[in-house]
């Protein structure tokens, strides 16, 4: 990974710092009703988890991505592993107006590996809405969109403007004739599927919106 200089190291150590802390509605789902929100950060779980794997300071932590070449146009903390990158491909300003940002706002995104221990309600929504499509279920992100105002951190509404993300499948989960899509589980167990727009067979396209949920990437 590419050294920053110590400025920028600086300036990433307080922005990492500042998503991680920041007290967000963590992806608590059920089959029916909503329960109670998970105060913790998806990064600050995210990076716990990958101590052990060679996260060695804050500084270290991606703050952007690509996929098949392509660069992700928001910022963040792109922390996924279990796929070949991860981008968004909405402009920044989109999705800004999208949102009815503030001048002086940014997006931020937010891309980790779903544990499926630790949600484990999540993954039984994932595993009967897979069913019901005949679908195998590979790999599973948690995803989330806020933005940065006043140097605090605030969730994007889950009713704004559709952003678009492209997700690149691991090669052992790419299959020829294969068809591609994405289960999405909110909070309160609120279950959507979303079907991939592009053509490249080793990628996902899919829109979603802001906020934060568990994707599942599934097949059949």
């Amino acid at each position: 990974m590419m050294k920053t200089s110590i400025i920028k190291k600086l300036m990433m150590g307080a922005l990492t710092a500042s998503l991680a802390m920041a007290p967000v509605m963590g992806v608590s789902a059920t089959t029916g009703g909503t329960t109670g929100g998970n105060t913790q950060s998806v990064v600050a779980q995210a990076v716990a988890e990958m101590t052990e794997n060679a996260v060695e300071t804050v500084a270290e932590i991606p703050t952007t991505s690509s996929v098949a070449g392509v660069n992700t146009t928001v910022a963040g903390v792109y922390l996924a592993q279990k796929v070949n990158g991860t981008a968004v491909t909405t402009p920044a300003a989109s999705i800004a107006q999208g949102y009815g940002l503030a001048e002086g706002e940014k997006a931020v995104a937010k891309f980790s590996d779903m544990d499926p221990k630790k949600s484990y309600l999540a993954k039984q929504c994932m595993d009967v809405a897979a069913a019901s499509q005949g679908a195998v279920v590979g790999p599973m992100l948690n995803i989330e969109f806020g933005k940065m105002s006043g140097g605090k951190y605030s969730l994007l509404p889950t009713d704004g403007a559709e952003i678009r993300i492209s997700v690149g499948l691991p090669k052992n989960f790419v299959q020829n004739g294969s068809t591609y899509a994405v289960i999405r589980v909110r909070a309160g167990g609120v279950v959507s599927i979303l079907k991939d727009v592009d053509d490249n067979p080793n990628t996902v396209t899919f829109d979603t919106t802001g906020g934060a949920g568990a994707y599942a990437f599934i097949k059949y």
